[in-house]
């Protein structure tokens, strides 16, 4: 187990590097943040729209979308953290959650990446880090991050061409998915009008519905549909087959995937689906367990 930095000897890092460094926030639609993407463009990172669209996503008023160290002595970007903001009801009030992504800092100036995120480690803020770098992984840990693991379970829809009536009205519209939604699903769906974000409404003669909420990435030449969010998980496994084979031809793909946060969710569709799955390690400060909004508000959804 790597050996956790105590308060103090951080504090001592902190004041070191504070002469030499200055951290500024960054937020969309101030000039500043020209300078930021020309930063991250000359790091040679791929695939760079990726984290420009993570920047765009997360823009919010309230919250910076990254923090930038500037070296004190050449008054230029030497590192930069993007961070994706969000609310996660809590007991008695809203928890922040903070995703850091797009971890970026000169190579010769690598001993100080932990000053970029060391604002927010005596705030009430959980943080969360999805897709370190192997060698921010160590330090994370240092910093008191707790390490998780999920599993991404990838379903090769053999049965795309599994004949069925369909008994569902299908609804792509926003306009009149929104129209078609509770108060509640109106209010999460409003958090992901970006076209990023796939959005799917069925609807059975019953009136029963199924908002599904997912995006397309590509891995290894191949479209997968990322399932992100299923409002009504037990009209999903009732129509499962239905319903994947709606979302592959609508979207047109044959891969579809899902993130599971423990073993017994998983279960479902290992018994029914043939498919495999990969392990990924979450590093989370200041927060005991990893929910599915975690995942729709952070770099994973890429």
């Amino acid at each position: 187990m790597k050996e956790k930095i105590d308060i103090k000897k951080i504090d001592q890092l902190n004041l070191r590097a504070s002469k030499i460094f200055d951290l500024k926030k960054v937020y969309l639609k101030e000039n500043f943040f020209r300078d930021v993407v020309k930063f991250i463009k000359e790091q040679n990172l791929q695939p760079f729209h990726h984290i420009t669209k993570l920047l765009h996503l997360s823009g919010n008023k309230n919250f910076p979308i990254g923090i930038a160290m500037i070296n004190k002595e050449s008054k230029k970007i030497v590192g930069f953290v993007g961070t994706y903001f969000s609310n996660r009801p809590g007991k008695n009030e809203k928890i922040i959650v903070c995703n850091i992504h797009s971890w970026i800092v000169i190579k010769s100036f690598r001993l100080y990446s932990y000053y970029l995120i060391s604002d927010f480690l005596n705030k009430s803020i959980s943080l969360t880090a999805f897709t370190p770098v192997e060698s921010l992984k160590g330090l994370l840990l240092k910093l008191g991050f707790n390490k998780f693991s999920i599993k991404e379970y990838f379903i090769l829809n053999t049965n795309l061409f599994f004949w069925k009536k369909n008994k569902f009205s299908i609804f792509r519209n926003v306009d009149e998915i929104l129209s078609n939604l509770d108060e509640k699903k109106r209010d999460v769906l409003k958090n992901y009008l970006d076209d990023i974000y796939l959005k799917l409404l069925l609807k059975d003669d019953f009136g029963e519905s199924i908002l599904i909420i997912g995006t397309k990435a590509k891995k290894k030449g191949l479209n997968i549909f990322k399932l992100l969010y299923i409002s009504n998980m037990k009209l999903f496994e009732k129509n499962s087959k239905i319903i994947l084979n709606i979302i592959s031809r609508t979207f047109k793909v044959f891969l579809i995937s899902k993130y599971f946060l423990n073993k017994e969710d998983i279960f479902f569709f290992k018994k029914k689906y043939v498919g495999f799955s990969k392990t990924r390690n979450l590093y989370c400060n200041n927060i005991q367990y990893i929910e599915n909004f975690d995942i729709l508000n952070s770099d994973l959804i890429l």
